[in-house]
């Protein structure tokens, strides 16, 4: 109990220190980022890497290749089950560092809770937006280390 209650403690002030002061995230960039995300999080209740991968930024690319990928997507169902297409609501947006962070929650078929996605948004140097980062937050997630 005390871990998940410093856990939560933390979660909650690194979400207020990312979004706090922010404003500005444009209409573009929620555009972008509701439906680059509700590709990313289908793609990983279907395993496919290539669906996956079309709005990951070069950073995101070295991070999360194939078989980091197919760990997280397994990690993801035997933790909280499957993504339910369509579910998400955004919650909040700010940018940071340049970069624009939208947050959702979403409903996964395992998990009693919300699931928290925090999606990090950039721009390329040709000026498309790219998803640079992401995170996932639920009760069910912190009970299970992902390794």
């Amino acid at each position: 109990m005390k871990k998940f209650l410093i856990f939560g403690m933390l979660t909650v002030f690194t979400l207020g220190f990312i979004l706090s002061g922010c404003s500005g995230v444009s209409e573009e960039v929620i555009s972008f980022a509701d439906s680059a995300t509700e590709d990313f999080l289908v793609a990983l209740n279907n395993g496919n890497y290539g669906s996956y991968k079309k709005d990951l930024d070069g950073g995101m690319l070295q991070a999360v290749p194939e078989e980091e990928f197919m760990k997280l997507s397994s990690y993801l169902h035997d933790t909280v089950g499957e993504y339910i297409p369509d579910s998400k609501e955004m919650t909040a947006s700010g940018i940071q560092k340049g970069m624009d962070v939208v947050v959702y929650q979403a409903d996964y078929t395992e998990e009693d809770e919300k699931v928290r996605v925090t999606i990090v948004i950039s721009k390329n140097t040709d000026g498309d937006y790219k998803i640079s980062g992401s995170w996932f937050d639920s009760p069910g997630i912190r009970e299970k280390e992902y390794q």
